[in-house]
């Protein structure tokens, strides 16, 4: 938590937005408590994208292939070839070249077995991935929708209850005796309550466990059913 702390600055990431009152926020942040229309929420999602973390790009073929040429088996091999090659080629008048090839092919087949089986399970992993959607409930024209997650814009109305994920950073407008899982992020086994308005001064901010209106990407509702607003996200 410590190391957290000295990473994040929690007042200047999040002071403003839950130091305010529910009213002033709304006021502040113009968001409507019946949502957004589908032409709003197109404009915020064309202009921001996708509500996901920003990831690495793919590794390539050849990055997996070197990896495993370089692999430390390998790496132990080629240095006993480079020594064979002197004591078995360059020193003797007749040169043998019988243990470098039975070493090249161990490392031809080493490298192959392990760049295909890595390589081709890091491709199912990415395909599963990608077919795992995971959606919520927003309110879009005044009704509740179901949408992926990865489609919430900044001023959705986000509506949770006991089990869900929380898609993005929001601050909660509307819960009673809602309870939240933060273990994930924080370490807190116990479940942590959370409630419409800032309970402590924003200048007394010390750590995200101190947010108790604020709920954040990753971790889960555990009771009760909650209606929250997304003014953070990890674009």
């Amino acid at each position: 938590m410590n190391n957290l702390k000295d990473e994040v600055n929690i007042n200047k990431l999040y002071g403003k937005g839950c130091s305010l009152s529910k009213e002033s926020f709304l006021k502040e942040y113009s968001i409507k408590e019946s949502g957004l229309s589908t032409d709003e929420a197109n404009n915020l999602f064309n202009k921001y994208g996708l509500n996901e973390v920003k990831q690495s790009k793919p590794k390539k073929w050849y990055h997996y292939f070197f990896g495993s040429l370089f692999s430390p088996f390998n790496s132990i091999l080629l240095g006993i070839a480079c020594i064979l090659f002197y004591t078995d080629v360059y020193l003797p008048e007749t040169p043998s070249y019988a243990n470098i090839i039975v070493i090249g092919i161990l490392v031809i087949s080493s490298t192959l077995l392990e760049f295909f089986e890595e390589y081709h399970s890091n491709k199912a992993a990415q395909k599963l991935k990608e077919l795992v959607a995971t959606t919520t409930t927003v309110i879009r024209d005044g009704k509740e929708q179901i949408i992926p997650i990865n489609q919430i814009v900044l001023g959705d109305i986000v509506i949770l209850s006991a089990g869900s994920l929380i898609p993005a950073d929001l601050r909660v407008i509307e819960s009673k005796d809602l309870y939240v899982g933060q273990s994930s992020l924080t370490g807190e086994s116990d479940a942590v309550k959370k409630s419409v308005e800032l309970d402590i001064d924003s200048s007394e901010l010390d750590s995200i466990s101190d947010l108790n209106n604020i709920c954040f990407m990753g971790t889960n509702v555990i009771s009760r059913k909650c209606k929250m607003c997304c003014n953070k996200n990890c674009r």
